[in-house]
């Protein structure tokens, strides 16, 4: 390879799967050791086209892919099969897709298996993978009793234990808790400066990569290129472009157009970080304040008490009121799923009991539960039942032309006659939300409902479930959701349950912020800078 050609090149490259288009025309290249932020809205073909960079598409589906696309100088029909992986090493959207052994160590082992690493060399390297993800204590443990957050971690580490050239992350921190997702950032940066690798990254989550990356690849919602450039034009001067998208921006970006839009931020550009966003706003203070939800007193809909449940969950009591938008947080592996299951009668318990309605959940008939009681699974694939998007939705409906209504707002009215398995990640989550919205049941529990969606999506999911007559509750690991929509929050560790509130006393709790990894809302995070600096000056 010539020290002046790109690492990986493409020319005209497009991809079509069952007849469809998914991008055309894509001309771009990437040069050796860069740092690239793939951005798009939900839908736009950017998993599709990370997995065109290693040969999995179009190999493991029935597509179609044009133009040319090369490695090192090589076009990618020329490497042996195989030989790409070991180069280009990728982490799915759905971590569980790509696991095929039984415990965490098998499977770290078994690409270290395929590529003939020595046996003697093997345990050093795993125990090292495992030690970067932070799953040194899981190594021995089935990975089916992993949490989802634990599955996307020990995907990471399989593909870092082999040391590829090229490492692409599609939606890495989607699942994990706050702490962790910095903590991801941080080791990726670290391994950069240890051995330099080509990084491309699929992401909503902005803040903690900006600082790592040098370049932004944008595709809008046709699968054209909208920006190929630095992050200072593509967060500055590009911003509003990438709004009109439904682009998810750095929320200190976020902040400075909203600023910008009331007259109250004067800086010439729009800031990247912090400081500069502080700089430029006339009063701080004034801009960051909250308006606190003033909520009526409300009966219960469900409540918990004593609850224990598979060795985890660990005496949990709680109360839903109806009305209310219920947020259930904490780290990874503390049992926030399992205790979402349970409230859904989906998990036997162990000792508790629970109240639908002042009827014990154990007595319900499951017909009659579920036509009051919604439940939206962590994988969405585990709730598909037909064959077309639109059947999916209007499964049960008796007035089925209000399956199309719920089609148009949540943006997949042109995926109508699709297979709802054709979709991607973020369309899946978004249709698996929309069949339990169609139903208007009492309570809706829904499991990380904004996984993998672009802005505008996640903010009419968001509008959806904060206007809806019956009770939500919901886990999630986005705090700026927590603080904007929030009426009662829960915080789960380690099977306790050790916080229940308004979330601005959780924010004022570091004691309970630090135990569950969790990490303050921008808006509060700016607010406590806002304190130092006056401390700063007073001293």
């Amino acid at each position: 390879m010539s020290p002046f050609e790109p690492q990986i090149k493409a020319d005209g490259l497009g991809f079509s799967y069952e007849e469809v288009d998914i991008f055309t025309d894509l001309t771009f290249s990437i040069e050796r050791n860069q740092s690239l932020l793939l951005l798009g809205p939900s839908g736009s073909g950017k998993s599709t086209l990370a997995f065109c960079l290693n040969k999995l598409y179009p190999e493991a589906v029935d597509g179609v892919l044009k133009g040319d696309l090369s490695f090192e100088g090589k076009k990618l029909d020329d490497f042996k099969p195989g030989e790409l992986n070991q180069k280009i090493g990728i982490v799915f959207q759905d971590p569980e897709s790509q696991f095929c052994m039984l415990t965490v160590e098998e499977e770290v082992a078994f690409g270290l298996e395929n590529f003939h690493v020595p046996r003697a060399e093997m345990e050093a390297k795993i125990d090292r993978a495992l030690e970067l993800v932070g799953l040194q204590a899981e190594k021995k443990t089935t990975i089916h009793t992993l949490s989802g957050g634990q599955k996307q971690k020990l995907a990471i580490a399989c593909v870092l234990v082999l040391q590829p050239e090229v490492i692409i992350l599609d939606e890495p921190t989607a699942n994990l808790d706050p702490l962790s997702s910095s903590d991801l950032v941080d080791t990726i940066a670290r391994l950069k400066k240890e051995r330099p690798f080509t990084l491309i990254v699929v992401e909503h989550k902005l803040d903690d990569w900006v600082e790592l990356i040098d370049r932004c690849l944008v595709l809008d919602s046709s699968a054209t290129i909208l920006f190929d450039g630095t992050p200072e034009q593509c967060f500055g001067e590009f911003a509003p472009f990438l709004k009109k998208e439904g682009i998810w921006l750095p929320k200190v970006v976020e902040a400075a157009l909203t600023a910008k839009k009331s007259g109250v931020y004067k800086g010439e550009r729009l800031p990247l970080r912090n400081h500069e966003l502080l700089s430029g706003l006339q009063d701080p203070a004034a801009f960051l304040k909250k308006e606190i939800k003033i909520m009526p007193n409300s009966e219960p809909i469900l409540e918990v008490n004593g609850l224990y449940a598979r060795g985890h969950l660990k005496n949990v009591s709680l109360t839903i009121h109806k009305g209310e938008l219920t947020v259930l947080v904490g780290a990874n592996g503390s049992g926030k799923t399992t205790l979402s299951k349970c409230l859904a009668g989906l998990v036997p318990l162990s000792q508790g009991e629970i109240h639908f309605l002042d009827v014990p959940l154990s007595k319900w008939k499951e017909k009659d539960l579920f036509q009051l009681l919604g439940y939206v699974f962590q994988n969405p694939e585990h709730q598909f039942i037909t064959d077309s998007v639109y059947e999916e939705i209007a499964f049960g409906l008796e007035h089925r032309a209000s399956a199309l209504a719920i089609l148009e707002k949540i943006g997949l009215e042109k995926h109508a006659n699709a297979h709802p398995f054709s979709l991607s990640q973020g369309q899946k989550r978004r249709l698996s939300v929309a069949t339990m919205l169609v139903h208007e049941q009492e309570l809706l529990i829904l499991d990380e409902p904004t996984f993998g969606q672009d802005a505008n999506t996640a903010y009419e999911i968001m509008r959806v479930l904060d206007e809806k007559n019956g009770a939500v509750f919901m886990i999630t690991h986005d705090m700026e959701l927590v603080d904007q929509y929030a009426d009662t929050v829960h915080v789960l560790d380690d099977g306790e349950l050790i916080f229940s509130g308004k979330p601005e006393s959780l924010w004022e709790n570091q004691e309970v912020v630090g135990r569950a990894r969790l990490k303050l809302p921008f808006r509060k995070q700016l607010q406590n800078e806002i304190v130092r600096r006056e401390i700063h000056v007073a001293t």
